[in-house]
């Protein structure tokens, strides 16, 4: 680490000629982030020209760039400059004289802001598709022009339930779903990964600029930190944060087994959006923007075996 204190530039630097200033923002509302740590890398050689922490405005001040010459900026949180386990956004650019100010869009968010995902209703295409729903609204949120529908019909892996001689039959949910999000009668959940699947299958086809991680059993400590960075994180909970509730006569067996599973009733997942104190502000495909306490919600998360999807810039 090159930086000694919170002022990671001399005032003689900043008055050297043709400073760059370097605006670190949210990437949907603008709003600057303050106290990132950003690096500018010399593209042909590798090395790192200058660091900066950014100011409260979210300006960080760079005063040994040359003209002409291709970087890398970076951008972090100092704790995850030091652990190399944290989110960075990363852009390369050409520097240009004339233009002292460089706008760097973030996934990074304030403390006490909420993503700006955008209220996705499921309801009434696609009474049982709070998963897919849920990240057709991620998807929308990083500028993806696709909808809940073409994702449910195109993209989400599903099989249908049969019933022989009175015996339900049916996909594991962490392979598809299991029936179809569409059937109100017969339709019913989805776990983890066969969302990253259809995630990973529309971000292909679209080429989207973005990356999906399973985030199944990562700690509550570690899905709020995603949030604070700015990623908004499909999670499975209950739908009113109460206990889960089965029912084995809804249940089926999985195909390749001989047991019958339990049915969840009353499974649900949203997109966790903010954290305010005690409270977690998340885009419910039922309600629109909800709060729940921050206990309560990570509560129902562990109790539905901690499944959870984050897309990334």
């Amino acid at each position: 680490m090159l930086l000694s204190s919170c002022q990671p530039f001399s005032q003689q630097e900043a008055e050297q000629k043709n400073p760059l200033t370097v605006l670190t923002v949210e990437f949907n509302s603008g709003a600057p982030i303050p106290n990132l740590y950003v690096t500018v890398t010399d593209v042909q050689t590798g090395d790192v020209v200058e660091e900066a922490i950014g100011s409260e405005e979210g300006e960080a001040v760079f005063a040994k760039l040359k003209a002409g010459r291709e970087y890398t900026i970076a951008a972090t949180t100092l704790e995850n400059s030091t652990t190399n386990d944290g989110y960075t956004t990363i852009e390369n650019f050409t520097y240009d004289t004339t233009k002292p100010y460089y706008r760097l869009q973030t996934h990074f968010s304030r403390d006490e802001q909420e993503l700006d995902v955008p209220v996705v209703m499921q309801k009434p295409e696609l009474p049982h598709g709070c998963e897919i729903t849920s990240l057709t609204a991620v998807l929308n949120y990083f500028g993806m022009n696709v909808s809940k529908l073409e994702m449910a019909d195109n993209y989400l892996p599903k099989q249908n339930i049969r019933t022989v001689n009175n015996q339900r039959f049916g996909p594991n949910p962490h392979e598809a779903f299991a029936g179809n999000p569409r059937d109100k009668a017969h339709g019913m959940y989805v776990f983890a990964e066969p969302i990253v699947k259809a995630a990973e299958a529309v971000i292909a086809d679209k080429q989207a600029d973005l990356r999906v991680s399973n985030m199944s059993n990562a700690s509550q400590d570690e899905i709020l930190q995603l949030v604070r960075e700015g990623v908004p994180v499909v999670t499975w909970v209950t739908l009113d944060l109460s206990s889960p509730k089965r029912n084995a006569n809804r249940g089926w067996i999985f195909e390749g087994e001989t047991t019958s599973h339990e049915a969840y009733m009353n499974l649900h997942a949203v997109v966790l959006t903010g954290h305010l104190g005690d409270k977690v502000v998340v885009m419910d495909p039922l309600k629109g923007y909800v709060t729940y306490n921050v206990d309560q919600f990570f509560k129902s998360y562990r109790e539905l075996d901690q499944q959870a999807v984050a897309i990334h810039k």
